[in-house]
């Protein structure tokens, strides 16, 4: 039985990698993707060194498509409960598929994701762990920032436009990579969040700019934006002067007042 059980699960894997290819072919015959770059000296879209890729997640559509337009070796990163389905596993193997349950604290696919990094694959996140379809962006989780915090590889945003509909040419914009630095003087839990929170922004801003099929209006990668409300102020309570217990004690008459 375990032979046979491994040899379905090769043939499964051999398939999926095929079915990748078809995935791929796809993509580029139905959306015709058109890429545009904020750097204009890096007009490709191979990634010649590991780096973890980020986008914006509208629809299922959004793993695949990235998998179809980045060339160059590289993983995923696929919610547990879906790389876990029977139904689907198999093509979660072929795409170098790094589970991660998405419900409960996990630290395990971070290590598999350095593993693969070290491996000279590229990791991709869609940071807001689900679909949001209404144009809006899910809060970032801070599981991206902290692998790329901790294995010093750089950060590559993507926008995506989104709007997968028979006829229409998916436009992409792709940032230049940029890496994260631990901030000194603060927390790391709220140093994670910050710069999260800094690269929703811009993702944000690069889908903006996909939609309208242009890039002349984004600020400089290197811009701050001011999306993290600042630590508030701890002051210090005035101390009252102290009261005597006893009334008699400091109660002054007319004529002491008055200075008589």
């Amino acid at each position: 039985m375990k032979l046979v059980k491994k040899a379905v699960d090769n043939f499964l894997y051999a398939f999926g990698k095929f079915s990748i290819v078809l995935v791929r072919f796809y993509m580029h015959v139905l959306y015709r993707p058109k890429a545009h770059f904020v750097n204009k000296a890096i007009q490709t879209n191979k990634l010649k060194e590991p780096c973890i890729v980020i986008a914006n997640h509208t629809t299922i559509v959004d793993p695949p498509f990235i998998l179809s337009v980045l060339k160059g070796k590289k993983s995923i990163v696929i919610a547990k409960d879906w790389y876990e389905k029977p139904g689907i596993n198999w093509i979660c193997r072929a795409a170098n598929g790094v589970p991660c349950d998405r419900y409960n604290l996990d630290t395990e696919w971070a290590l598999l994701a350095k593993k693969e990094l070290k491996k000279g694959r590229s990791v991709v996140i869609f940071p807001e762990g689900k679909c949001r379809e209404d144009g809006e962006l899910n809060e970032f989780k801070s599981g991206f920032a902290f692998l790329a915090r901790s294995t010093g590889y750089p950060v590559v945003s993507i926008g995506l436009d989104g709007k997968y509909t028979f006829g229409h040419r998916i436009h992409y914009v792709v940032d230049v990579p940029k890496k994260i630095e631990r901030t000194k003087g603060l927390a790391s839990s709220l140093d994670l969040e910050n710069q999260s929170a800094q690269f929703r922004e811009r993702v944000k801003l690069l889908k903006a700019a996909a939609l309208r099929h242009n890039i002349l209006t984004l600020p400089s990668p290197d811009t701050l934006y001011d999306v993290v409300p600042p630590l508030p102020e701890i002051k210090q309570e005035e101390k009252a002067p102290a009261s005597s217990a006893d009334p008699a004690l400091t109660y002054k008459s007319p004529c002491e007042q008055a200075g008589v």
